[in-house]
């Protein structure tokens, strides 16, 4: 077995993500030849077909955002709350998330206390805040109220969140007792042809299969039996069916 789980991944999974959600509506790549020695790497071989529901046409997500711009020399943000109705502060184990030293310093702290929740996630740029949903959502956000309060600084919300599309046959998952599995049929039609060698399962955004160390990615072996994934057949010919009657991913006890 050579599953590899890539940086990105593991960063997520670390953040409280966990598998489902990393890869919910995502796709699987199935590529020839031999898989590369990390999930952060390049992909090697030949593209040979796309895992998809039903084999159906792909649409990769764009995740909703908005930013918070901050500003001031002291003071604090207190909270950051999403929706209207019953808003949700998404920075809850923490009081406050004080100015410190300067506002890079400060939006990268406010954007760590957004990351420890698990549901929403944040990257800082100098003073500004974007904030995204976890992936899989889609344009389910789309128009969802972002707003902050604070004690002195200001932080200033962009408004609703914008710019969501949702994945459409994406794959989805369901888990029981720390195993994960695949739920739905999961298939695909040959656009090379080739020797199924290896996959590479993505997330739900764009993910051009170049070298990173940010995108969720899974990547194993494929043979006929005793890989990674199992194919009754890895000869895949162009617009030939193939589907994947069976995948699991068990979370080890120790």
């Amino acid at each position: 077995m050579t599953v590899r789980l890539s940086t990105g991944l593991r960063h997520a999974m670390s953040l409280g993500l966990g598998f489902v959600g990393a890869f919910n509506r995502g796709s699987c790549l199935v590529y020839s030849g031999s898989q590369p020695a990390t999930a952060d790497s390049a992909v090697t071989g030949t593209l040979l077909g796309t895992i998809t529901v039903a084999s159906g046409p792909l649409t990769v997500e764009t995740q909703a955002s908005q930013t918070i711009t901050l500003s001031g020399a002291s003071g604090s943000i207190n909270s950051v709350l999403i929706g209207t109705t019953g808003a949700v502060n998404i920075i809850p184990d923490v009081a406050s998330v004080p100015f410190d030293t300067d506002l890079a310093t400060t939006a990268a702290n406010l954007a760590t206390a957004i990351n420890r929740n698990g549901i929403y996630t944040a990257t800082a740029s100098a003073a500004v805040v974007t904030v995204r949903p976890r992936p899989g959502v889609g344009a389910a956000h789309n128009s969802v109220v972002l707003a902050t309060t604070v004690t002195t600084m200001s932080a200033t919300s962009g408004g609703n969140m914008v710019g969501g599309v949702s994945s459409i046959n994406g794959l989805t998952f369901t888990a029981a007792a720390g195993v994960v599995s695949k739920s739905g049929t999961w298939s695909f039609a040959g656009v090379a042809a080739g020797t199924a060698g290896w996959f590479r399962m993505v997330g739900s955004v764009t993910d051009g299969g170049g070298s990173s160390t940010t995108l969720i990615r899974f990547d194993g072996s494929i043979a006929t039996s005793g890989a990674d994934m199992n194919l009754s057949n890895i000869a895949i010919a162009v617009a030939a069916p193939n589907t994947v009657d069976g995948f699991t991913f068990t979370i080890p006890a120790v």
